[in-house]
């Protein structure tokens, strides 16, 4: 296999879309060169097919770069990416670690083209929050346009909208603060994850200014807390059915 530390990229452009063809071994030392051309084209471009025909593959795990990237320059619909190429180890992992529901995945060039205008099966984008007051309302309007834009129905945007306020409020709260903010949505529901640095679960009790977690819990389907290196993340699924 060729050397890991070497990546070449080219861009190119046709219709106002981006044709980024990569080459080289895709793993962990590249990952991050992956990540940062492609967040640089798709904030640049909006839209990019990502041709991965000449790319190896030595970790199926970095793979997340792809969808990490279409999530943290907004998503659906301003931002969209196609991966493309036949018979090749990158396609083949997306498709074996579910990783084209967030970015589909071609054969070739045509069917890319055709794809890009297709909507995922699970859109998603991630939004640094502040540590103040202010984050919470932040999140609500973060929250209004990724529903806006993704075509949820108005009482179970209301239903989320209370459900990211409760959860950005206690990381204010309770934590130094929230880190960042992650939607997703896909036929379960709206899926909502506020990321904080304290490992410290959060009680299930009614606010003295506010509804709490316990409002977290009433309007969704489920809800949790998941461990991470540093801090954790607390998660709610918003169903899109009505209350």
């Amino acid at each position: 296999m060729r050397d890991e530390a070497l990546l070449g990229t080219d861009v190119a452009e046709a219709s106002g879309v981006c044709l980024l063809a990569v080459h080289g071994v895709l793993g962990v030392r590249t990952a991050p060169q992956l990540d940062r051309v492609l967040r640089k084209q798709l904030l640049d471009r909006g839209r990019v097919l990502v041709d991965v025909s000449g790319l190896d593959l030595s970790s199926t795990a970095v793979l997340a770069s792809f969808p990490a990237a279409l999530a943290a320059t907004g998503g659906w619909p301003a931002s969209r990416m196609v991966v493309f190429g036949r018979d090749c180890p990158v396609v083949e992992g997306m498709w074996q670690a579910g990783r084209h529901r967030e970015v589909p995945v071609a054969g070739d060039l045509a069917e890319a083209s055709v794809l890009l205008e297709r909507r995922p099966a699970r859109v998603r984008r991630t939004i640094d929050l502040p540590h103040g007051p202010e984050a919470a309302p932040f999140a609500r309007l973060m929250l209004r346009s990724a529903c806006e834009d993704w075509e949820i129905p108005g009482d179970a945007a209301d239903r989320a909208s209370i459900v990211v306020n409760e959860l950005v409020t206690n990381a204010v709260q309770h934590t130094t603060g929230p880190g960042d903010l992650s939607l997703a949505h896909s036929r379960r529901g709206l899926w909502i994850s506020v990321r904080d640095g304290s490992s410290a679960r959060p009680v299930l009790t009614v606010e003295a200014e506010g509804l709490g977690l316990r409002a977290v819990a009433e309007l969704s389907r489920t809800w949790g807390v998941t461990p991470l290196q540093t801090g954790k993340s607390v998660w709610a699924l918003v169903s899109d059915e009505p209350f």
